[in-house]
């Protein structure tokens, strides 16, 4: 897929870098001028797999991820500080004619004091390395405006189309392959997308004719069949596809294909 001009400043500016710069774009300043990976519009790094794939992992990162993007809708002036896990991110909005437009998350930072993060990781200290050191608020100041300043040119001299197909449903779609091996449920989807859960639950539906959860338990299953063509266990792989529980793992793969995940492996390698 072809992404903007948008992305290609975020790969330059992160080159080099252990840095993660997200831009989260609201409403209809969605487009395809501005279209970017799902991964650009997110925290992601080695730390957030790591803590989301914890119990309530990834419900505790969406909520301090929700909290931070409600503070700049609200107060509309960049922020730095402290995730929930320990790991400092900076957050800035670009607000047009009054109204935010757009939020650029700068993050993937170690800050001076990371004593809460190291006891987060408990026993993990290795994944500190995967950070950006001496990353100051001065500096990632400078680069959300950069981001901003080209976000504002782009907006200003090109004709922004609207995204192919539901946006919504895109993203959906695109949080759901990213996420499988978390368990997503609606109510993760719900937090993410700023819906009610029933609410989101029904709109899904109607855009997708299925609901968001026989959609997620159809994802998980195709990621499995994909991943028992490899030498990959079909423990790990149930781990991979969000089921805990690999007895459960078989029951719903031989309900949905007629055959256990190990008797598909078999048939494969026949076929």
């Amino acid at each position: 897929m072809h992404y903007s001009k948008l992305f290609d400043l975020i790969e330059a500016l992160e080159y080099g870098t252990k840095l993660h710069i997200g831009v989260l774009l609201l409403g209809k300043y969605q487009s395809e001028v501005l279209r970017l990976p799902f991964a650009s519009t997110i925290h992601q790094s080695p730390i957030c797999d790591e803590m989301k794939s914890r119990a309530r992992g990834l419900a505790r990162c969406v909520l301090c991820r929700n909290a931070a993007l409600r503070r700049a809708l609200a107060d509309k002036r960049p922020f730095g500080g402290l995730c929930i896990n320990g790991v400092y991110e900076y957050t800035h909005p670009v607000v047009i004619s009054g109204e935010v437009a757009a939020v650029i998350f700068i993050g993937n930072i170690l800050p001076e004091d990371h004593r809460k993060l190291a006891h987060r990781l408990d026993g993990k200290s290795a994944l500190l390395d995967t950070l950006e050191r001496g990353c100051s608020p001065a500096r990632c100041a400078s680069l959300a405006e950069v981001v901003e300043r080209y976000l504002l040119s782009l907006l200003q001299n090109e004709v922004l189309a609207p995204l192919e197909g539901d946006p919504l449903l895109a993203r959906i779609r695109e949080y759901v392959e990213a996420n499988l091996e978390f368990g997503v449920s609606p109510k993760d989807l719900s937090l993410v997308f700023h819906y009610n859960e029933k609410y989101l639950g029904r709109l899904f539906k109607r855009l997708a004719g299925v609901s968001l959860s026989t959609y997620v338990n159809e994802r998980r299953l195709a990621r499995a069949k994909e991943l028992l063509a490899g030498k990959e266990s079909v423990i790990s792989i149930a781990t991979r596809v969000g089921f805990n529980n690999v007895t459960y793992f078989n029951r719903v793969f031989r309900a949905a294909f007629g055959v256990t995940p190990s008797a598909y492996r078999q048939a494969l390698k026949h076929a």
